[in-house]
């Protein structure tokens, strides 16, 4: 994304790539909702939730958009899919090894949620990772 420009694109592009992790996001929590209305999660032993109150959806734009600024990073800049893929392991390891044993004290890679927790929250984080790549492919 980082691209050789004026100044002036800097706040543009940190706009761009912080609304594309939102939408990124927001694909993400309609596939773990589905997830959930599948009943998948507890199909594979796991005792997450796709359900989302107000304030667990605020929280989950934010950090999409937080996380797309990653986006920023001039890395695999050729590849639309390898970047999706990639920068979606970012968040999931920020879940994995941050969010889930200190915060949530759910122990490491959330295994208190049961033992494919960190299945479905690596293949969310690359749903959302591609969700994001191709959204910012699609307004560039």
């Amino acid at each position: 994304m980082a691209s050789a420009g004026t100044s002036s694109s800097v706040p543009r592009e940190i706009s761009m790539t912080f609304a594309a992790g939102m939408f990124g996001a927001l694909v993400n929590a309609g596939a773990a909702w589905l997830c959930g209305k599948l009943n998948l999660f507890a199909l594979l032993h796991c005792s997450l939730s796709g359900d989302f109150n107000k304030w667990r959806f605020y929280q989950h734009l934010v950090w999409g958009g937080i996380f797309g600024l990653c986006f920023l990073l001039p890395l695999l800049a050729g590849s639309t899919f390898k970047r999706g893929l990639v920068y979606g392991l970012l968040p999931a390891a920020f879940d994995l090894l941050v969010v889930f044993p200190f915060w949530m004290h759910k122990g490491w890679l959330g295994m208190d949620f049961g033992h494919t927790t960190f299945l479905f929250v690596i293949l969310l984080n690359i749903i959302w990772g591609l969700a994001t790549a191709l959204w910012l492919r699609m307004i560039q």
